[in-house]
């Protein structure tokens, strides 16, 4: 499936997306030459953000959008023109299967995966009055290059400095550690989804980065989306400014 949707009749103001959500590769591409151990690491997909995206959903019975192939054959959380968007590289790793991509290429996985995810979180911030888009996302504890990430939640944005600031303190009351703009900065264009859906939706956004260290089975993403369901409904109530 090019996407999942789940929720799509609710009317709670938050949406919730997942543009990194599975690792996987249709069988005609041949994993893009990849072993499968390599798909399945963070490189292939964000570990544990889906399964922490459809908990969060759940418990805040909130609209939630999941992209429907690994972030290697064609990456939602990046725009039409960056060089990643089908990248030939990966965090140091080669991908065979992206070496040589020609026109018709791009243009088949853009029209099976990344078209028809885009579409639908344009048509769940149509669905009905909404106040917060939130990209989830989770990131490697240790990295291949820099420093070891020894934080647990980031907190990414560009436009709404206080709105992210209200969020960091609500994550931080649930016994996060929290950390604004990091491990990537919304200042760099890094959340190039929610921004982009968000603007043109006129709806604020925000992106999440979750250590994967913490979502390493299904009861700790379970643990850890009670506690940030519990950080995101006190934001939606904290902050009342509804408008972009």
């Amino acid at each position: 499936m090019a996407v999942t949707v789940l929720a799509p009749d609710s009317t709670s103001p938050l949406v919730l997306t997942c543009e990194h959500a599975t690792a996987y590769v249709p069988p005609i591409y041949e994993n893009l030459g990849l072993a499968p151990e390599m798909l399945l690491d963070h490189i292939g997909w964000d570990i544990g953000a889906a399964a922490a995206t459809e908990e969060i959903g759940r418990r805040l019975d909130a609209t939630a959008i999941l992209s429907g192939a690994s972030r290697l054959l064609v990456d939602c959380n990046r725009a039409l023109s960056d060089h990643d968007l089908m990248p030939p590289v990966s965090h140091g790793v080669a991908v065979p299967g992206n070496a040589a991509i020609d026109a018709g290429e791009r243009e088949r996985r853009l029209e099976a995966f990344y078209r028809p995810y885009h579409a639908a979180i344009d048509e769940a911030l149509r669905a009905s009055p909404r106040r917060l888009l939130l990209s989830v996302h989770s990131f490697t504890p240790t990295p291949l290059f820099g420093r070891v990430r020894d934080f647990d939640v980031g907190v990414l944005h560009d436009d709404f400095t206080d709105l992210a600031e209200i969020a960091a303190r609500c994550i931080e009351r649930q016994g996060f550690s929290v950390r604004m703009n990091e491990p990537y900065s919304g200042l760099d264009g890094l959340i190039f989804s929610a921004r982009d859906h968000g603007r043109r939706g006129r709806v604020r956004y925000l992106e999440i980065e979750i250590n994967n260290r913490l979502l390493c089975d299904e009861d700790a993403v379970r643990a850890v989306a009670a506690r940030l369901s519990g950080a995101l409904g006190a934001l939606l109530a904290e902050d009342s400014c509804a408008s972009f």
